[in-house]
């Protein structure tokens, strides 16, 4: 009887009163990494005409700078990723912060296009395991009821990094140009690290991994995620490529499109700002969704409804207030979809490779984001069709792509993690 009663209490206790002051403290710093990461991203999708136009390059061939940030992940996911399974997730998250900070730094101050390429490049390498180390931080110290809730709360930092972009393109750009914009993020990152060292603990379950494994030490965690689990890393790799792939029309061309409406830089901002306001309360829902709905269906529906928002936003960016309406709805449920990906990528891999698995299969995802601008740029100019065109078709097909591949997934809501380890 007493067991019931208290069964009954937890049940209409809040879920938010289950998180521990340390928990919190570990989201708060995955969080503020995942914003800087946005936010030193997030700013090149702003300037790629005034880049294009400095260094006297083509506006498709500009945005193969996405590209090469983004096809560099993988390697810095597996880099970091295996460097966080031997060593901790703490050291190699304030590397990561480090890195990603001084390449955007680098951006600014590049000299020619080649230049910066390579600072791409190295940005890319270092901002690969930005939200990977972060989800598996969050996953391995937060309840398994509540852990779709926090790793969904996590992702919201891409959306305030977004917005943080798009302040800067509004209030920031017109006095420093292209070039300002990569230096917004080093205040924050200088205060992130020190609250880092100072105030976040090692994950408990990693040095509870190391202490009951003899093995961990001489067992290089990046081979044994290809070689024990080949089938399960192939079908989440191409899962994580097509859902990438299908959000980044919309994220990096948006602004671009924009521009060439000439419409003020305060509308574009404000509508940009729309889409990353929706980013937030979405990776927020998207937690409570998959806890609902399931991994699976969640995402589904998110995708399905937020590439028909991304139609309504290209076709209705001349009226700037209805514009904004579904450039929400767009980051809400599209870019939103993305707060579900970290739970499932968690939820499918042991404890031994967790930062490895995740590091890779999310970073080898987002090469599918660097490929889609250049692939849409290319495509409207060979069959000289409009980027409005380009951004809505490649969107909803790759959104039906992806929906088709979900059917295929494990559903793994109301798994234990304990259980996944055990099954290894």
């Amino acid at each position: 009887m007493h067991s019931e009663v208290v069964r009954s209490s937890d049940s209409t206790r809040p879920w938010y009163r289950d998180i521990t002051a340390s928990q919190w403290r570990v989201l708060v710093a995955a969080w503020g990494v995942w914003v800087n990461d946005a936010l030193d991203f997030l700013a090149i999708t702003f300037v790629l005409g005034d880049i294009a136009r400095a260094f006297g390059v083509s506006l498709d061939t500009a945005s193969l700078l996405l590209l090469a940030t983004y096809g560099v992940r993988w390697i810095g996911g597996l880099a970091f990723g295996g460097l966080s399974d031997r060593i901790g997730r703490k050291i190699p998250l304030l590397i990561t912060l480090t890195w990603f900070t001084a390449g955007a730094v680098a951006t600014g101050l590049s000299w020619d296009f080649l230049s910066l390429a390579v600072f791409r490049l190295l940005l890319g390498f270092g901002m690969a395991p930005g939200f990977s180390l972060g989800a598996a931080m969050v996953a391995e110290s937060w309840p398994e009821r509540h852990r779709a809730i926090g790793i969904g709360i996590l992702d919201t930092g891409w959306g305030v990094g977004a917005i943080g972009a798009a302040l800067a393109y509004e209030f920031i750009y017109p006095t420093f140009g292209w070039r300002g914009m990569f230096f917004v993020g080093l205040p924050p990152a200088l205060l992130l690290g020190l609250f880092i060292i100072i105030f976040v603990p090692e994950s408990a379950a990693w040095k509870e991994g190391r202490a009951s494994s003899s093995k961990l030490a001489s067992n290089n965690p990046v081979r044994q995620l290809f070689k024990r689990y080949p089938g399960r890393v192939a079908y989440l790799s191409m899962l994580m490529f097509v859902l990438c792939f299908g959000s980044w029309p919309f994220q990096a061309l948006l602004p671009t499109y924009l521009k060439t409406l000439d419409l003020p830089a305060s509308v574009i901002s404000a509508i940009a700002m729309a889409s990353a306001a929706g980013q937030i309360f979405g990776f927020v829902a998207s937690g409570f969704i998959a806890e609902r709905l399931g991994r699976r269906l969640a995402i589904s529906l998110m995708i399905g409804v937020g590439s028909a928002c991304v139609t309504g936003v290209v076709l209705s960016a001349h009226s700037p207030a209805i514009a904004m309406i579904f450039s929400f709805l767009s980051g809400f449920f599209l870019v939103g979809s993305s707060g579900i990906w970290g739970t499932i990528l968690t939820e499918n891999l042991p404890r031994d490779v967790r930062a490895s698995g995740v590091g890779f299969l999310y970073n080898f995802g987002v090469i599918g984001g660097g490929l889609a601008p250049f692939i849409v740029l290319s495509t409207i100019n060979r069959l000289s069709l409009s980027m409005a065109l380009g951004i809505i078709l490649f969107t909803v097909v790759a959104a039906m792509a992806g929906m088709v591949i979900l059917r295929f997934a494990r559903e793994t809501k109301g798994i234990d993690l304990s259980q996944i380890d055990r099954e290894a």
